[in-house]
């Protein structure tokens, strides 16, 4: 896997398959683990896959120059049997067993689904390696022992784990002696195994099972004797099931998810935060604008009442809005004959004036007169054009003045 890295701790667990059940490993890398009836860590940690789980494939690499690059032949094997990698995966681990002049040994073991280990999803270890790769295995030697109910068989040269497999035989007796027999012979038919020295033997067998075995493995020793401590690498095969990495994945998606979510809460937040801020700096400005008027009221009110007082008395000491004035006013734009009005109203805020004319051009004329006049300027004029009668073609000519801002006072005709 690319980035990995053993982490040097004082302390490791490790995840074993037993003979019938788990067990759980404590203890430094490089030295014998310590049992433990403590539960596994929840994460974290190192885990053992059985060899049920592996598929075991020793092959002769030639060298070419000195230089044989035996990770890519590795994958070419497994590849031509039918196995494949995909993604960050690493499905199989090998490591070299002899060097003969061009060639060298190769040790191969590659992950094949029949694992056990149900729990990875709940534990999801950081490490895995092959359970046979952990134990101290004698040299030169075949040793059986038992995982989670089945036997397995490991074999050895010069020091080195050459292959493991799980044996058929339910039961350490006389056919799993033969059994034995003929795994070796097929490892030596293809020049990987040499005689083995001893025969280890760490679990109960049946009583013909040794006897079998010295019979058929004249010149090695057998040997019983309970299964070692396992015994951590000093460096990690980095082997990485397909399964783990999709739940690492899975997680990796989750805590993404989460980290948006997470986000997303903190923006939420930080604008109604201040949406908040900006209510209650808004809410404070108009506290403090209320109670300022609330303070200027009684002077606010005061101008009030003298400005509605100057209003009342505005039409009796303001000359332009006298009726007589305002009327005088209207008279004098009269030319001397040609026109006459009819009608002249003044209230408060308006002057209603209507009138015939001669002609159509002289109640024009009158009508800019009228919106022209500088004394009338308080006043905005709507003048409709005049209405011609039939009878006598006079034009009949009416004008309304609004006074601008409207003034309460008396009404005059």
């Amino acid at each position: 896997m690319s980035g990995f890295q053993w982490k040097r701790q004082t302390e490791h667990h490790l995840r074993f398959p037993g003979e019938d059940t788990w067990e759980t490993w404590t203890g430094a890398a490089g030295q014998p683990l310590q049992l433990t009836t403590d539960a596994p860590p929840s994460t974290g940690g190192m885990t053992a896959i059985e060899t049920l789980a592996f598929d075991s494939s020793p092959f002769w690499l030639l060298v070419n120059e000195g230089h044989a690059d035996a990770a890519d032949a590795v994958s070419l094997r497994w590849e031509s049997l039918g196995l494949a990698s995909e993604g960050q995966a690493k499905p199989w681990v090998h490591w070299t067993v002899v060097k003969a002049g061009k060639r060298m040994l190769i040790a191969t073991v590659a992950l094949n689904g029949e694992s056990t280990l149900s729990d990875w999803r709940r534990l999801s270890p950081e490490w895995f390696e092959p359970s046979a790769c952990l134990l101290p295995l004698p040299p030169n030697a075949i040793t059986v022992w038992k995982e989670l109910g089945r036997f397995v068989a490991a074999f050895t040269r010069s020091g080195k784990l050459l292959h493991a497999s799980t044996l058929t035989s339910r039961s350490l007796d006389a056919d799993a002696a033969f059994e034995l027999r003929d795994l070796h012979a097929a490892l030596q038919a293809h020049g990987f195994a040499d005689d083995a020295e001893t025969v280890h033997v760490w679990t109960h067998s049946e009583p013909d099972f040794a006897p079998q075995l010295a019979c058929l493995f004249e010149a090695a020793e057998i040997i019983k004797g309970q299964r070692p401590a396992p015994v951590l690498p000093d460096q990690p095969s980095g082997m990485l099931p397909a399964e783990m990495v999709h739940i690492r994945q899975q997680k990796q998606q989750r805590r993404q998810k989460v980290l948006l979510m997470a986000a997303a809460a903190m923006i939420y937040v930080a604008f109604f935060g201040a949406w908040w801020a900006s209510l209650r700096l808004r809410e404070t400005r108009l506290l403090r604008h209320e109670t300022a008027l609330a303070a200027a009221q009684p002077e606010i009110d005061s101008v009030r009442e003298t400005q509605q007082q100057w209003m009342d008395v505005e039409p009796a000491i303001n000359p332009d809005l006298y009726p007589v004035e305002l009327f005088h006013q209207v008279v004098s734009l009269l030319p001397d004959e040609g026109i006459r009005l009819k009608e002249f109203q003044v209230n408060a805020d308006r002057v209603v004036i209507s009138g015939e004319a001669a002609s159509v051009n002289l109640a024009t004329m009158f009508r800019d007169k009228l919106v022209a006049c500088v004394p009338l300027q308080r006043y905005t004029w709507s003048v409709p054009q005049p209405r011609i009668r039939d009878e006598d073609n006079r034009a009949e000519f009416n004008a309304q003045g609004t006074l601008t801002g409207g003034a309460p006072g008396h009404e005059g005709q």
